[in-house]
């Protein structure tokens, strides 16, 4: 991680990243590198994963599409967890403040020590952006999840809700490598709370996220991001052992054209 962080620092002070003078993009971008290097100190015993993610859009109408993605996700270091994932999904726009969406999924997770699980997923969201200061903006999500869980084991099978409230902000597109490939930065803060947590029904049971992410528009049609996550969880329930993790996620996005 120290590597990551110098890197950053350096490509901070490339003299091509000051635009007339202007430093505000400087400021959010700095301060989350700071935040994560906080974090980073302060966690023992991290875990460190792999998250890849294929994201197709297909639109409908000027408002209405559907899609959804699939990706994989595991340790890097060994093979004793990994999850592989499915999730269609259908999203309306109605203005370019507010969203909704829906998807169901199904998230299959190996474990070499811990059942093997099925989960099946519902979820419902609704997205904000708001506001729009130019040289960045602001967006909210807040996703209702119902989760369903099939063990390939005698456990009993069970349910439970989860609330997922996230935060972020992006720059503006940056033209550093040409007005045709722009690029652009994040910062995400995203909590967790479970309800009917009775009955154990997964390894992690996250708490919170906070991703700093690098994307790059290679198209109209096609983008990519990277994500730097410094993840908090429990094992097994919302009162068990806490946990860290670092994850880098790699999602590419493709949008088919009307």
């Amino acid at each position: 991680m120290n590597l990551f962080f110098n890197l950053s620092f350096r490509f901070l002070n490339k003299k091509w990243f000051i635009f007339h003078g202007d430093m505000r993009f400087a400021i959010p971008i700095l301060a989350t590198i700071l935040l994560f290097h906080s974090i980073s100190g302060r966690c023992q015993d991290m875990d460190n994963q792999l998250w890849i993610n294929n994201a197709l859009t297909v639109p409908v109408t000027k408002n209405l599409s559907y899609g959804g993605d699939i990706g994989f996700r595991g340790f890097i270091s060994n093979y004793e967890w990994n999850q592989i994932l499915i999730r269609p999904a259908i999203n309306y726009r109605f203005n370019k403040l507010f969203a909704v969406s829906g998807a169901v999924a199904w998230f299959r997770t190996a474990n070499r020590n811990y059942p093997n699980l099925n989960e099946f997923r519902i979820h419902q969201d609704f997205n904000l952006n708001w506001p729009d200061l130019g040289f960045m903006h602001l967006f909210y999500r807040v996703r209702i999840e119902e989760r369903f869980f099939f063990y390939q084991t005698s456990l009993d099978n069970s349910f439970n809700v989860r609330l997922r409230l996230l935060v972020g902000i992006q720059s503006q597109d940056l033209i550093w490598f040409g007005k045709k490939r722009p690029i652009y930065f994040q910062a995400i803060y995203e909590s967790f709370k479970n309800f009917r947590d009775d009955n154990p029904s997964e390894v992690f049971v996250n708490q919170v996220r906070i991703h700093f992410a690098f994307g790059h528009r290679i198209s109209k049609a096609f983008r990519y991001e990277l994500h730097y996550i410094a993840q908090k969880s429990r094992l097994f329930s919302n009162d068990g052992l806490s946990i860290s993790q670092n994850i880098y996620r790699v999602r590419l996005f493709y949008r088919f054209n009307k």
